[in-house]
């Protein structure tokens, strides 16, 4: 069975980017859903974009799609890894190939990104623009209605050109040379947008780009259509909003003969993304809890910690695991307060010391705990020894507890050695001694972000993701109810 591409968008900017698929895709089929009855999703939380967004993901899975384009930037910005994440087909989102193109097309390295509020506030566009050229200069403009204007069907009236012109007209008072349509709904207002800019600057249509690594993607993956295998490609059209006027306008730019169908999205409200939005996780600790927000954040989490209750007495670690330790914190403070808590009890574990400091790392050097004195206790014991024989790994154990049912166990690793001396300021505990070999760096002197990417937590998380859906549906009938 041949099976289609779907487009998701927050209302009909996104068929600007289908139109350019059907243009240079003319085999494929294509499915597109969109959330026109929640638009605009600009002024809406991450949190909300990123719901709305897994609600017409789900949709389109049901539909059998092969790949799934994210039309729109918001969506992108606040979802696409998160849903990369979750789903086991290709997805992929607007804003890496606009800043691309937009980084290879300015001459005088001035940029401009016209956006909604939620895109700019990001700064996705900036950061991957700067990565690709750091001399390059790039401002944000949040251009609040814009969206409305084209989702009511007015693009070309006299008021989508006085509010064009009035956000805009500042702005093209500057040396940009290159300016990016960092919204999918703003190629419907190019004519205007360029009229104040001037010919000379160049208007970099993002979801047009986001084709060409389309079609890259398609061949990659061995899933491009062509007229012997697909002569009669198919398109359908959903929406949440009114059918009608979406049919009006997704006429005047297709200028084809197609049928709009409404979709009601709250099937999809349920389930596994609403019990996970709010997590709380049974530590005190900053450094740590820094940690666990930077990882949960792309996956829709709302982390809150036991700083968030200051009621709550701390739980002894009298196991002698790292999993009855975890367990023993879990379970503790999911009774008490009837929800959802994940523990962890990690640690360094040293071969040459037979695994210690283990379960006692933070306090290994005695009370008061003292990571300066943790740290120095551990290059006395390691004394003269050197290279692999200083090999060690951080390990961490994660136990997810609720009321009444059996909590689920992942663990990870990640492995190194000591080195001779402590080195960086950004980590805690042992992180200014533990060598990363692959990044010839202590943790500390890694940065949050590149640790978070290999970190024993990072990979214990993981673990914990991949047992989740089975764990969750197990015990599905308890968990709804907290």
């Amino acid at each position: 069975m041949t099976k289609s591409i779907g487009f998701i968008d927050s209302g009909v900017g996104g068929l600007t980017v289908m139109k350019e698929a059907i243009k240079q895709l003319p085999n494929e089929s294509m499915i597109y859903l969109g959330d026109s009855k929640r638009c605009p999703y600009g002024v809406k939380t991450t949190e909300e974009v990123r719901q709305y967004t897994w609600e017409m993901v789900q949709f389109l899975l049901e539909k059998q799609v092969k790949m799934i384009v994210i039309a729109c930037n918001t969506a992108t910005a606040a979802a696409l890894e998160y849903i990369k994440e979750k789903v086991d087909i290709p997805v992929i989102g607007v804003i890496q190939p606009g800043s691309i193109a937009a980084a290879n097309q300015t001459k005088n390295k001035q940029i401009a990104i016209l956006a909604t509020k939620g895109t700019i506030e990001s700064g996705l566009y900036q950061k991957l623009i700067i990565e690709k050229d750091q001399d390059i200069i790039v401002e944000g403009k949040a251009c609040l209605d814009f969206a409305s204007i084209v989702e009511n069907g007015e693009m070309g009236s006299q008021k989508a050109e006085k509010i064009v012109h009035e956000a805009l007209v500042p702005l093209a008072k500057q040396k940009f040379d290159t300016v990016v349509l960092g919204c999918t709904h703003y190629p419907l207002l190019r004519e205007s947008i360029q009229e104040v800019f001037g010919d000379e600057v160049c208007l970099i249509d993002a979801g047009a780009e986001t084709v060409q690594h389309l079609m890259v993607l398609l061949h990659y993956f061995n899933l491009a259509e062509t007229f012997e295998t697909n002569p009669h490609p198919k398109r359908e059209y959903y929406t949440t909003g009114n059918p009608q006027i979406f049919q009006e306008i997704t006429h005047k730019w297709l200028s084809d003969d197609i049928i709009v169908q409404k979709v009601d999205l709250t099937t999809y409200q349920q389930g596994e993304h609403n019990m996970t939005k709010e997590l709380l996780i049974a530590t005190k600790n900053k450094g740590k809890a820094k940690e666990f927000e930077a990882i949960f954040a792309p996956f829709g989490y709302q982390v809150k910690t036991l700083l968030d209750y200051p009621e709550i007495s701390d739980v002894e670690e009298t196991g002698t695991t790292f999993e009855e330790n975890a367990r023993l914190k879990a379970e503790t403070i999911a009774n008490e307060l009837h929800t959802l808590v994940l523990a962890d009890d990690s640690g360094l574990m040293v071969d040459a010391l037979e695994g210690r400091p283990g379960v006692y790392s933070a306090r290994f050097a005695g009370e008061p705990k003292s990571d300066a004195a943790n740290n120095a206790k551990l290059l006395v014991e390691l004394g003269g020894l050197e290279g692999k024989d200083r090999s060690a790994h951080f390990h961490t154990t994660l136990v997810l507890a609720a009321p009444g049912v059996d909590p689920l166990v992942a663990e990870g690793d990640v492995f190194g050695q000591i080195a001779t001396f402590p080195s960086g300021t950004d980590g805690f505990g042992y992180d200014p001694l533990f060598y990363f070999s692959e990044a010839k760096q202590t943790f500390a002197e890694m940065g949050l972000e590149e640790k978070n990417k290999v970190s024993h937590r990072t990979n214990a998380i993981k673990d914990l993701l991949t047992k989740w859906e089975d764990w969750f549906q197990e015990n599905k009938e308890i968990l709804v109810t907290l």
